[in-house]
């Protein structure tokens, strides 16, 4: 990408095994290479159905300018559980086995993708924006900000952040707010909108604020914008 200003920023969040949905939503956000910035923001493994494809996909789209790719506590996770700091038990309830399942027969590949995922950046700064995949804790600068406020910081970063617009993902917006849109706050906007729990996958366009959603659902095949 040039080094001026980007046409737009598109921002996508806890795609979850959903390869075919993200590869919707970004055509039909027209996603241009070298024109767009892309920002993902963590959770590309687990719960859905294919996320050995999806990290050959994130692998594919690092490689075009203008991408970057987050850290999410699900990547956090599966790291921790390949290097025994992390039970079988608490990976599981969290929809690991669909991505140990995907890699069964090739643990060298398994090992591998897991490390790059664990050594994505954890949070991203753009002269608008702070994209990260959880939060900031309120009151702690940015490069002072723990590990783990930012794969997993909920509550008190949604009700009392202030400051420089964040925008996230972790959690799903019809929890904060019972909608199936983003979530916007009070200087914070949130993007997973549960895709993997039957709802949408989202891309987020700035400085716009317009939407581009792909339901994951198995017989739904429609598109939305907003």
């Amino acid at each position: 990408m040039n080094e001026s200003k980007p046409d737009r920023i598109l921002c996508c969040s806890d795609i979850h095994g959903y390869a075919g949905a993200l590869r919707k939503v970004l055509f039909s956000a027209r996603w241009r290479p070298g024109k767009d910035q892309l920002i993902l923001l963590g959770d590309y493994v687990d719960r859905g159905p294919s996320p050995r494809e999806v990290v050959s996909e994130l692998k594919t789209l690092l490689r075009c300018p203008g991408v970057v790719a987050l850290c999410g506590n699900h990547e956090k996770m599966l790291w921790e559980y390949l290097q025994g700091q992390l039970s079988y038990e608490h990976y599981m309830s969290n929809g690991g086995k669909v991505t140990l399942d995907a890699y069964r027969s090739d643990d060298a590949a398994l090992q591998a993708d897991a490390e790059f995922l664990y050594r994505l950046p954890r949070y991203h700064e753009t002269e608008d924006y702070i994209f990260v995949h959880a939060g900031l804790r309120p009151g702690v600068p940015l490069d002072q900000q723990s590990e783990e406020d930012l794969l997993w910081i909920r509550d008190e970063f949604i009700n009392n952040y202030r400051g420089k617009t964040v925008v996230f993902g972790h959690s799903p917006t019809p929890y904060i707010d019972g909608g199936q849109d983003v979530y916007r706050g009070k200087d914070k906007i949130g993007i997973d909108t549960g895709a993997a729990y039957g709802g949408l996958l989202t891309v987020l366009e700035l400085p716009s604020g317009k939407t581009y959603s792909v339901s994951t659902e198995p017989r739904a095949d429609s598109v939305g914008q907003g």
